[in-house]
């Protein structure tokens, strides 16, 4: 993608969220509601991040999860205009500035993928028109910082793609807390001006939000959206039929996730099969795979390298495109199809010698999916 009116790259810094006390609200919390906040779609990636302050079309993580019942409380700065949640975000807010400028903030957990922290800012990183950086010089210019959520990497990136809005777009300032299996995303994207004015307020922001005792009954008002709270079982509305191999165990419901399923292998390893699907082609099969290879350390590649690296697989009257890559640590096998306005991702991810032993059983899992809704 070309790049117009692109600014130098700001320096990697880490700000300090650190734990404050708590304080009264400065406006309402956010209360549960369904749908796609206004301007959704700006922030993210395919897949999930996936990403991580991603959108639902766009998901920095394909890998999204979240435990059964996330709640939190926050302050936002009152002239910060709450929006309708959605099946993504914990938190959502839109701030308006002279001339129809606008930036978008939003507060998302996700269940961590290996080499989350440099993926996610990579993909910020191409949502601005900015090249990738290398683990290197992420380590340079980073420090750990201890916040409500764990270490907390704060990035500031200025940049922009050509024809997007200025008066939407231009900078991107967010934050990433990696604990266990989990991480949690702080985000504001918006007009470059108004984005770098509201810098101080959405660091302060981040210092509010803090985590609930585990086991507290959600509170009136609280920020829990109702997709969040649903009972530990496996997700979906009945679009698909498979056949689960022997030995792979339903996960807890995830938001985003259609259903996931994890195999247990030696030495405690787990290799986990996430299902999802979103409106259209979630930016393209290039896209889709340069993500993948992302998060588990791979470079990207060029267009030309995609179509000897696919090979197709039939699961009834559909076909699936499949990729299967290895890093340095982890393999992930993936298959994707479109079935009426949505592309479906299957994704099994895992240490190299659990997911080659298990790779007969997910082809045999592919094979017996089927859909059964029309197109």
């Amino acid at each position: 993608m070309s790049v117009i009116a692109c600014k130098h790259d700001k320096e990697i810094k880490v700000y300090n969220v650190a734990k404050e006390a708590a304080a009264p609200a400065e406006s309402a919390p956010n209360e549960p509601a369904g749908g796609m906040p206004p301007g959704a779609a700006m922030p993210g990636a395919p897949g999930g991040d996936p990403h991580a302050g991603l959108s639902a079309g766009q998901l920095a993580a394909a890998g999204a999860g979240m435990p059964a019942s996330p709640q939190f409380s926050d302050s936002p700065p009152a002239h910060w205009k709450k929006q309708a949640l959605s099946p993504m975000r914990l938190a959502s807010y839109h701030v308006e500035g002279e001339g129809g400028a606008l930036a978008d903030i939003s507060f998302t957990q996700l269940r961590r993928a290996p080499g989350s922290l440099l993926a996610n800012i990579n993909r910020w990183r191409d949502q601005l028109g900015l090249p990738p950086i290398e683990e290197a010089a992420l380590k340079q210019n980073t420090e750990t910082i201890k916040s409500e959520f764990g270490d907390a990497v704060a990035v500031d990136l200025e940049g922009i793609e050509s024809g997007a809005d200025a008066l939407k777009d231009g900078r991107l300032i967010g934050a990433i807390a990696e604990e266990h299996e989990n991480a949690w995303f702080f985000k504001m994207r918006g007009n470059a001006a108004l984005t770098e004015a509201e810098k101080a307020n959405f660091f302060k922001w981040i210092g509010t939000v803090k985590p609930a005792p585990a086991g507290t009954p959600a509170a009136a008002g609280a920020n829990t959206p109702a997709a969040a709270v649903a009972s530990p079982a496996p997700a979906g509305d009945g679009s698909l039929t498979w056949k689960l191999p022997e030995g792979w165990t339903p996960a807890p419901a995830a938001v985003a996730r259609y259903a996931t399923f994890t195999v247990a292998g030696a030495g405690g390893t787990k290799a986990e099969l996430a299902i999802t699907h979103f409106p259209g082609d979630v930016g393209g099969d290039l896209a889709n795979v340069n993500r993948w290879r992302q998060q588990i350390g791979m470079a990207p590649i060029e267009a030309a390298a995609l179509p000897p690296l696919v090979t197709k697989l039939s699961a009834g009257p559909d076909s699936l495109s499949l990729i299967d890559v290895t890093g340095a640590a982890n393999r992930l096998v993936a298959g994707w199809t479109h079935h009426g306005a949505d592309t479906w991702f299957f994704k099994f991810t895992g240490p190299e010698p659990l997911v080659a032993a298990e790779k007969a059983n997910f082809m045999a899992f592919l094979e017996s999916v089927r859909f059964t809704k029309p197109e």
